[in-house]
């Protein structure tokens, strides 16, 4: 038997190291000295460059969803990874906040449709006894770029001098993927002239028959009475996960008092614990769907990684030590990073023919979220009910998880969008 769905894998894996390359690079460039001395910006217009993307990302979600449905996971994954290499290329030209403000949204753009084509990609390739790790492996891949875009975009700064040619070499890079992407990539099976018919077969058997899904989902979606439940767990994780690529390390800087380049060091550092997550929660999920079924074995590692999450950051605020809390929010990074392959799973359940569509929905609102921390959280350190610890923000994202846990009670995965 052909093992062809493990180089599909593969490259959707490193398709989503980039994206998450390019997602948090900006978080790094814009603490920069050069970057700083060329445009200095405030914290509020800092926000509104990281804002912008999370929103425009949000707005995209649905609309790319249903273009990877309706014309399937190759071609629009491949015209996805091509725009936003444009887009970050073209960051590195940009000379002013509304400029940058932008094209900043332009990648948010971009990147929708990323996730919800690979989970629609991973649903056709994949039997259901293995979707859950195969879904840990595509996102392992974005993690690691998650924890590895701002030390390497900060040393890479350093070493250049100044931070627009690391976003001209990073956009270049997508062309590779993108090629890579064209090559490796059919949107199903029996398409594929690498597979054999035992290949074929192993995933058809492994795959539960297909379920009657409306012709278009967007009556379906809107009246899906789980998926407004976990739209709202999904802002809730976001509220929570998006503190630690944003502003996590300005705290460690001003509140902490490490240099900037030790503070991007901490963050990266309890980042990577996301990645350890990440695989152990495909596992995890699958061998609790196997032990307990799908209503509850998804909805279990939805209530321990937001239980976690939330004792977790409460206990930031009383550390006194900064690798201390560096290592809370690696605890963080872990648990909310081990929901991630059940929050895929759970999209693939309800969406039957429309995964994409029913993943963009969900991102969408959680991306709102995000978007909202990346904003919010400088309006309320300029507030009067700030404190000089930051613990209204911790609380804040403790809430977000403890919404996400509350939220996922009500969330039946056994009811696909057929049957709303």
């Amino acid at each position: 038997m052909t093992n062809v769905r493990y180089a599909l894998l593969g490259v959707a894996t490193a398709n989503a190291f980039l994206l998450y390359l390019d997602r948090i690079c900006m978080s790094a460039v814009v603490q920069s000295a050069s970057f700083q001395q060329e445009l200095g910006l405030g914290k509020e217009r800092t926000g509104d460059i990281m804002a912008s993307f999370f929103f425009a990302y949000a707005l995209g979600q649905l609309p790319a969803g249903y273009l990877a449905d309706r014309f399937g996971p190759r071609r629009m994954l491949v015209s996805y990874i091509l725009a936003w290499s444009a887009c970050t290329a073209l960051t590195g030209f940009m000379g002013g906040l509304i400029a940058l403000v932008a094209v900043r949204a332009a990648c948010g753009v971009a990147e929708a449709g990323a996730y919800p084509a690979s989970g629609l990609l991973v649903t056709r390739w994949f039997p259901f006894s293995q979707r859950a790790r195969a879904n840990s492996v595509v996102a392992f891949g974005g993690r690691v770029g998650n924890s590895l875009a701002l030390w390497l975009t900060a040393a890479a700064i350093a070493t250049l001098g100044t931070w627009r040619p690391v976003l001209w070499i990073y956009g270049a890079s997508g062309l590779v993927l993108a090629l890579a992407t064209y090559l490796v990539f059919r949107d199903r099976p029996e398409e594929h002239p690498w597979a054999d018919d035992a290949e074929r077969d192993f995933i058809r058997a492994g795959s539960p028959p297909a379920k009657p899904s409306p012709a278009r989902p967007w009556k379906a979606l809107l009246t899906h009475r789980g998926l407004w439940f976990f739209n709202a767990g999904s802002i809730g994780l976001n509220i929570g996960w998006a503190f630690l690529i944003t502003w996590l390390p300005t705290y460690l800087h001003e509140v902490r008092g490490l240099d900037r380049v030790t503070a991007n060091r901490y963050v990266s550092i309890a980042l990577a614990f996301g990645i350890g997550g990440m695989l152990f929660g495909g596992w995890w999920c699958d061998t609790l769907t196997a032990r307990f079924g799908v209503k509850w074995g998804r909805r279990l590692p939805f209530l321990m990684g937001s239980a976690t999450c939330v004792a977790a950051y409460l206990v930031c605020p009383l550390l006194t030590d900064p690798i201390g809390v560096a290592a809370a929010c690696g605890v963080v990074a872990f648990a909310s990073d081990s929901v991630n392959p059940a929050v895929w799973a759970l999209a693939q359940d309800i969406g039957g023919k429309h995964v994409a569509s029913t993943m963009a929905w969900s991102n969408m609102w959680g991306n709102f979220g995000a978007s909202a921390v990346a904003k919010v959280i400088p309006m309320i350190l300029a507030s009067a009910i700030h404190f000089s610890d930051w613990r209204e923000i911790f609380w804040l994202c403790a809430g977000g998880f403890l919404l996400l846990g509350v939220s996922v009670l009500l969330v039946d995965s056994t009811k696909p969008l057929a049957a709303a």
